[in-house]
């Protein structure tokens, strides 16, 4: 035995290491885990050991080592954490070596030593070129110009590269999902918002009426909305709905339940009856089972009259500077759910200078990081610090009020906003 031929002649070693303590494994069996203190190295002398790191994102495969070979002396000799896991690919017989036995192999043997010293630099390489191949495949993916000459270095990586190249094309393929996902949220939210009026509709009305209305929705797209139009005179029909559910089939509903209010509430005066024509027509071939909170009310300008039905919505208030604030309370269940149902009206008078608020469910509930409620009580003791300011200044309020409720938690449904003040 010569000190040139000991890494290079897996019998000698295995004669070497006969006398060490013998382990068998599994399949899947566990060797060592990512952070485990390194007492010892292995001989690894039948079958193949997976080496994998553990992360956040699940298990990433770095190497398979194959019998016959020394395995783990790395950490062993350097007396440092394991790096990585290992566990058994199939059946497995391998002898561990304790760091003494392998400090005093190296001593008598000097190139088991610098075997490590150039298995290192191998790993160190293989690092290296990884995050080469990491960086720059990130950087086309950031920019979308993934091209062809990347997928080709994925496709046949070295064998060094392997896992690696197997993990980016899978953490490429989530991003390429997402990105879909993203794409089709960002197509709902053009729907949601090109039904929603725009700025000069909120003004159609002159000094008769202060309008200010929004729509905050949260990352996913959900069903709030809002609308004011003209219907015949002096006759204005005021809206805001909450349709069930998030996404792009909230947003089609959103957008069906929209059309059908403008075009059948212009054709019936009765908002009991326009209403209970539109519930219908929801209700026909619903197939998804979704439905929509709205409430749907006509003001007279001229006789100060506000006819309203509330299908299961958060009631709005009307506030005025003579009486207490008044709410609004339900007089229907939502819509699309049973195109028999009986649904009612209401009718109060607004005096000059009264103010209809009228919001959606995100308001009430929003969560805090404690997961508390904004809640009924919160809302009702702004509405009486800010009824003396203008429409704007009041939705305004509104939603920085439950975004310092909420200390930063995130916004978990859309948030929708009404203010129409008759002067």
């Amino acid at each position: 035995m010569t000190n040139n031929n000991i890494i290079t002649a897996p019998d000698l070693l295995r004669n070497y290491f006969m006398s060490e303590k013998v382990k068998t494994l599994r399949p899947n069996e566990v060797l060592v885990h990512q952070g485990d203190e390194s007492h010892s190295a292995f001989f690894l002398d039948e079958g193949e050991i997976i080496v994998y790191a553990e992360t956040s994102y699940g298990e990433t495969i770095l190497a398979t080592h194959r019998a016959p070979r020394l395995i783990g002396e790395i950490g062993a000799l350097a007396g440092l954490p394991r790096t990585a896991s290992m566990r058994a690919s199939g059946d497995v017989v391998l002898f561990e070596i304790a760091r003494e036995r392998l400090l005093e192999l190296g001593l008598k043997y000097p190139n088991i030593l610098l075997s490590a010293v150039q298995q290192l630099g191998r790993q160190l390489g293989g690092v290296n070129e990884a995050l080469a191949l990491y960086s720059n495949a990130l950087s086309a993916l950031e920019t979308r110009t993934f091209d062809n000459s990347i997928l080709a270095d994925l496709d046949n990586p070295s064998p060094s590269l392997a896992a690696f190249s197997e993990a980016f094309k899978r953490f490429a393929n989530q991003i390429s999902v997402k990105r879909r996902q993203d794409d089709d949220m960002a197509a709902a939210a053009l729907i949601q918002q090109s039904f929603l009026p725009k700025i000069d509709a909120l003004n159609l009305f002159g000094d008769r009426l202060q309008v200010a209305g929004a729509i905050r929705p949260t990352r996913e797209v959900g069903g709030d909305f809002y609308d004011i139009f003209s219907i015949s005179g002096d006759r204005v029909a005021i809206v805001i709905g909450d349709v069930c559910g998030k996404g792009t089939p909230a947003s089609l509903f959103t957008a069906i339940v929209v059309t059908l209010i403008r075009t059948i509430c212009r054709e019936h005066p009765d908002p009991a009856t326009a209403i209970s024509r539109v519930n219908k027509a929801l209700c026909a071939d619903n197939e998804s089972m979704m439905f929509a909170t709205v409430f749907y009310g006509v003001l007279n300008i001229s006789t100060r009259v506000l006819e309203y039905v509330n299908c299961g919505h958060v009631s709005p208030v009307i506030l005025s500077q003579q009486e207490t604030p008044r709410r609004l309370t339900p007089t229907a269940i939502p819509l699309a759910i049973d195109d028999g149902v009986m649904i009612k009206a209401g009718s109060t008078i607004m005096m000059e200078g009264d103010t209809l608020i009228l919001i959606t469910d995100g308001v009430t509930e929003s969560m805090n990081v404690a997961q508390q409620e904004y809640g009924e009580s919160r809302f009702s003791n702004l509405l009486n610090e800010i009824n003396r300011l203008s429409p704007k200044d009041m939705m305004a309020s509104i939603f920085d009020d439950v975004d310092a409720f909420s200390e930063g938690a995130e916004q978990s449904d859309d948030i929708g906003c009404l203010v129409v003040r008759f002067d």
